[in-house]
């Protein structure tokens, strides 16, 4: 990540404007029209060139004076109308806070090795052929109709392994914004993990069914690093081409925290209506800062955003999970819209050894948000006539309340497929 990388907001982009960019800030600068696999994002931005994103409406510059972008911000002739510098984004699960804590605490070395073997290895059960996974009946899929037949769902996360065998014979179409890591590849394992839930179908050892837009378009975009990292440059880079694609859903499990009473970033406010303005629409992960029942944390970002719809986890027991983030930045932005299963999720996973398999059960609000991408989808199916604002309405207007779960918790509850 840059250390003086700046994301600013435009009120317009016309030449002009653009011509005047390029002279007060010594850069020259590349519409985001012009990317493709041989020219792209993290190719061109330096301290002379920057890209401009122009479905969004924002550009991405290194290395300038931050007093010159806040003169012109305060400069009525200036097109800049806000600036952030660039953040760092996590997966968000729990495996990603264990290799914080393997980083940064030596002596724990040991015992959080220990975790993480556990974690990776619980027992999978083997069940018959016809059972769901608890998270999908748990949403209602039972019997459904519908299967997200011809909708575009992009997963932008870690990769995907497309060498997974339930994925074999699907048409999968990505690309890679991480600079020399491909997109089909996922050694981190989370967005393969993620993918198949939204997307996935059923264990080709088992049959037992554990992903719900089975005949979805899974589109993937590897915007966080093998090692699950990621930066706002790198995901607006990303959506912007989603939006290109006419891409309908956009799912996001990574997180960024936020402070008590921390406004939500412009940016993503920003991004997201551009997405709902494009009939694509942004589900993210709410975050696993919490340490429940003591100590719940605000949504992250980008979940905090009023146009991007923000997902907590439950369990199996219908409990919040102790890590999920809580809507208590509500006042200023930042509340929960729905939940789904979320702790112990079993998906899809790329093969790490010889006695792995390719499933692993994993928990967090990543896990929960799939489950959301993957019900819009079906919604979408189902009713083709309505736009993304109107789905994600129906979204909310379906969840199911939780006897005893608070609203700062859950949102409007957990989600459900419509059935007929």
């Amino acid at each position: 990540m840059a250390n003086n990388r700046y994301i600013v907001l435009l009120a317009n982009q016309n030449e002009k404007s653009i011509r005047n960019m390029e002279k007060e800030f010594s850069v020259s600068v590349t519409s985001s029209e012009y990317l493709s696999k041989d020219n792209r994002s993290f190719d061109i931005i330096d301290n002379n060139n920057a890209v401009l994103y122009k479905n969004l409406g924002m550009m991405v510059v290194d290395d300038v004076d931050e007093k010159q972008l806040s003169m012109s911000v305060s400069d009525s002739k200036s097109p800049i109308v806000y600036f952030e510098k660039e953040r760092e984004f996590y997966s968000a699960d729990e495996i990603a806070l264990i290799n914080d804590l393997k980083t940064d605490i030596d002596q724990l070395k040991n015992k959080i090795l220990e975790l993480e073997s556990f974690i990776r290895n619980k027992p999978i059960p083997k069940p018959v052929n016809t059972e769901l996974e608890w998270g999908l009946k748990a949403i209602g899929m039972g019997n459904t109709q519908f299967s997200g037949k011809g909708i575009d769902v992009c997963v932008l996360d870690t990769g995907f392994e497309i060498s997974h065998p339930d994925f074999a014979g699907r048409t999968i179409e990505g690309k890679s914004f991480i600079e020399g890591e491909e997109w089909d590849k996922d050694p981190n394992g989370h967005g393969t993990h993620c993918a198949g839930i939204a997307c996935g179908n059923v264990r080709n050892d088992t049959g037992k069914r554990y992903g719900i837009a089975k005949d979805c378009n899974l589109k993937v975009g590897k915007v966080l690093s093998n090692t699950g990292r990621g930066t706002t440059s790198s995901i607006i880079d990303a959506i912007d081409w989603a939006i290109t694609k006419k891409f309908r859903i956009i799912s996001l499990s990574l997180a960024s925290p936020v402070k008590l009473n921390e406004k939500p970033s412009i940016l993503f406010e920003t991004v997201g209506t551009k997405a709902l303005d494009n009939n694509c629409l942004i589900i993210a992960a709410a975050g696993n800062d919490s340490k429940r029942p003591s100590l719940p944390l605000p949504v992250s970002v980008p979940a905090n955003s009023l146009s991007v719809m923000a997902v907590a986890a439950i369990d199996n027991q219908m409990r919040v999970a102790r890590f999920s983030n809580a809507g208590i930045n509500a006042a200023t932005g930042g509340n929960i819209n729905v939940c789904a299963p979320g702790v112990d999720v079993l998906s899809s996973y790329p093969q790490k050894g010889a006695n792995s398999g390719n499933y692993v059960l994993l928990s967090g609000t990543s896990m929960a948000t799939p489950h959301v991408s993957g019900l819009a989808a079906l919604y979408m199916e189902q009713f083709p006539d309505l736009n993304a604002r109107e789905i994600w309405k129906l979204i909310e207007n379906n969840a199911k309340p939780i006897e005893n779960l608070k609203y700062r918790d859950i949102g409007s509850g957990l989600i459900q497929v419509i059935h007929g």
